[in-house]
């Protein structure tokens, strides 16, 4: 048996160079600016999501994953970050619009740059790959279900922690100060 890491590398490298960061300083601006950051995703999207909120509060800044217990009650000058390959996910879409008619500004990471989701964001970053809702005949990855979509939207979440560590003067040893010291 072999491993397809290889294909797997190339997919993700090729997703990215076709996907669209335009609003990439309005993103970052936005995480600066605000007071809380609220982070949300659904399935295997939340986990990636949960874990950019980590890093944003190893970095310093107060982050919060929706659906723990600890989000305290945000207003207009907070900020909710969604991920979500299609935008259109039914119970996504249902806290965008309560963000949405509470003021609150919202930032997607999404696959389809003309959702209803990211028609909702201030901000919205398009990665280039396919969603739960192509269409099988045009699904050109190897892998299944969303999987490119995670991976790519943790890559490139992950570039956002190093942009803000810059910004922040942070490093790897002042976020290592803010980490959980009972693992």
């Amino acid at each position: 048996m072999h491993l397809s890491y290889d294909k797997v590398l190339n997919e993700i490298q090729t997703a990215l160079s076709k996907s669209n960061f335009s609003d990439l300083k309005l993103f970052v601006e936005k995480i600066l600016t605000c007071e809380q950051i609220v982070v949300y995703g659904a399935g295997r999207v939340g986990l990636v999501m949960k874990s950019f909120s980590m890093r944003l509060n190893h970095l310093g800044l107060k982050s919060f994953f929706l659906g723990d217990s600890n989000v305290p009650k945000i207003n207009n000058k907070d900020l909710l970050i969604i991920g979500s390959g299609s935008g259109r996910t039914p119970s996504v879409k249902t806290i965008v619009d309560t963000a949405e008619a509470n003021g609150i500004n919202i930032i997607c990471i999404t696959a389809d740059k003309d959702s209803t989701i990211a028609n909702s964001s201030v901000s919205v970053l398009f990665i280039d790959t396919q969603s739960k809702d192509t269409d099988l005949k045009l699904r050109t990855s190897i892998q299944p279900m969303t999987t490119l979509f995670e991976q790519t939207l943790f890559i490139t979440l992950d570039s956002v922690i190093l942009m803000l560590m810059s910004k922040l003067n942070e490093t790897h040893e002042t976020m290592l100060l803010r980490h959980n010291i009972l693992e």
